[in-house]
């Protein structure tokens, strides 16, 4: 078990170098810092207070990744009828083929379309269909969203113990170069369902570069929440 000060006790403020996007533009460097990152194994008192902190935990290497990465595979498989992927890569690797046009692929939930019809029209009608469907495939649904490890870290992390329930819905979201990224939104919100005390886990299937489709996290964003329910209540 590592060392509770081994791992940085305060946000991370090392430099992001590369530039970083968002869908109304460029982020400027003063504008983004990485995440605290903290060990899952660390002992439980501490998890629980980064979380209170920081109001998130960023933990690597949770689930075991040959289960990670056989998702992934499972999901680019699942995709491949569409055309998305590059011709002689493998699977798992999620190269997307660039010789494509983009507008055949928008990703899950990014953006709005007109009278609330599916994304990308008719062009991109299998891609959307299979990537809506794949939320409802064992592999996903089953395997990935219900892994054990992942419910036993929740439950000793937030206290619930053998309460703990698993929340059905879920965003299986894709990202195609060029395309828009998810806008600013409360996952509260967001998914239309459950209680404030709810735990989300955005899980990453396969690494993820800081230029690649990741998560950014509005810092102190919890206040904002609070002082939303308190105006409105």
């Amino acid at each position: 078990m590592p060392d509770v000060n081994s791992i940085t006790n305060g946000p991370n403020k090392e430099a992001i170098t590369e530039q970083l996007f968002v869908n109304d533009g460029p982020l400027e460097q003063d504008q983004v810092a990485q995440l605290r990152p903290s060990d899952p194994t660390l002992p439980i008192e501490e998890l629980r207070k980064r979380l209170e902190e920081d109001n998130y935990l960023f933990v690597k290497n949770l689930l075991p990744r040959e289960d990670v990465l056989k998702a992934r595979e499972a999901y680019f498989n699942f995709l491949s009828p569409s055309g998305v992927l590059k011709p002689g890569t493998k699977p798992v690797e999620g190269i997307f083929d660039s010789s494509k046009d983009i507008s055949c692929f928008p990703g899950i939930g990014a953006g709005s379309t007109a009278k609330n019809e599916k994304p990308g029209g008719e062009k991109g009608a299998i891609f959307v269909d299979r990537a809506l469907q794949a939320h409802t495939e064992e592999w996903y649904a089953e395997d990935f969203c219900k892994h054990p490890v992942l419910l036993d870290f929740v439950s000793k992390l937030s206290g619930w113990g053998e309460n703990t329930l698993h929340f059905r819905r879920s965003l299986l979201r894709n990202s195609i170069p060029g395309t828009h990224a998810t806008s600013v939104h409360y996952d509260q919100i967001f998914l239309r369902h459950g209680e404030v005390s709810n735990l989300t886990a955005w899980c990453p299937m396969g690494d993820i570069k800081l230029n690649g489709g990741g998560l950014i996290y509005l810092e102190k964003s919890e206040c904002i929440r609070v002082s939303t329910w308190l105006i409105g209540n």
